[in-house]
């Protein structure tokens, strides 16, 4: 058990700050001491730090409370049920590997292991079951403290080295409608829509990947500049549902018979758009269909 002072140099928040997280989000119901001090338990130090994580990646602390004990919910089940024993769910291949070589500042190892790995199959498939359940295992130790922010800062950084090379290396094609692809204004977490992009151009679509935090006005403008067929956002953090609804919304009064396309965990939250789902080649292919069926009905086809 840790006392309120420990848990503030754990997790580096302040103590006003922890008062009014239990206080006002109930993230965490630490127990009393004879004294009538608390004592904080691993579980609560986790669920603080998560909390931490998601505020400082710009989630409102309200989100991020709700985030938080969403996570932490599902791991009580787990342990109740006996569902997380050893051996019920199969980590990533080589997820060890890779979290010691970050926890040791080791990139050439970071950069090898994530290379070989997102290599060894077409690039979707592993994508879909060696990239995403990887990086959320990766924000999971970071959580538990078993991985330092520098360590998961260098499993990022050669993640997105590896996917840029990808998307660079993939053939390019100039037939067929163009679709760009990035991240509303204020989102910066690209992992998951860079993947996708590498994903639909290598299947052959004539993509310009614009990146993150992009401003209305600049998606409006891409869009007709380059005479484009279809937009794809993603929306990773609930905090990037309003920029991205007013994306969409913007486009379909600006760009009308443009297929504009919705990925990511939060992609249910935004109405007016295609959503992509979660697995990449199912996605891709949503995607096509979509494109095809709006240059049939195209003036003048």
């Amino acid at each position: 058990m840790y006392t309120i002072k420990r848990v503030a140099e754990l997790t580096g928040l302040g103590l006003s700050t922890l008062r009014a997280w239990e206080r006002r989000y109930g993230v965490v119901a630490p127990a009393r001491s004879d004294g009538r001090y608390r004592l904080y338990s691993d579980a609560d130090v986790r669920a603080l730090a998560i909390m931490a994580s998601l505020v400082h990646d710009g989630w409102t602390a309200s989100e991020a409370a709700t985030e938080t004990l969403a996570r932490t919910e599902g791991d009580r089940r787990s342990a109740i049920g006996g569902a997380h024993q050893s051996g019920d769910v199969e980590s990533p291949a080589g997820l060890e590997e890779l979290l010691a070589a970050a926890q040791g500042l080791d990139g050439p190892a970071v950069s090898a292991i994530v290379a070989g790995s997102l290599g060894r199959a077409e690039f979707a498939e592993a994508a879909s079951h060696w990239l995403m359940p990887t990086l959320a295992a990766v924000g999971g130790a970071w959580a538990e403290g078993r991985l330092s922010a520098a360590g998961e800062h260098l499993i990022s950084y050669a993640v997105q080295r590896q996917l840029a090379g990808l998307y660079e290396a993939a053939p390019r094609t100039t037939t067929g409608p163009v679709v760009v692809l990035g991240l509303p204004p204020g989102s910066r977490h690209e992992l998951g829509l860079l993947a996708f992009s590498v994903a639909a151009r290598q299947a052959g679509l004539t993509t310009v990947y614009l990146g993150a935090d992009l401003p209305s006005q600049d998606w409006e403008a891409a869009v007709s500049g380059r005479e484009a067929g279809g937009a794809v956002l993603s929306v990773p953090r609930p905090a990037d549902v309003v920029s991205a609804q007013e994306v969409v919304d913007r486009l379909a009064r600006s760009a009308s018979g443009v297929v504009v396309a919705i990925g990511g965990r939060h992609q249910d939250e935004v109405t007016g758009a295609l959503q992509l789902g979660h697995d990449l080649a199912t996605g891709v292919a949503l995607l096509r269909d979509a494109l095809v069926r709006a240059q049939r009905h195209k003036p003048g086809r």
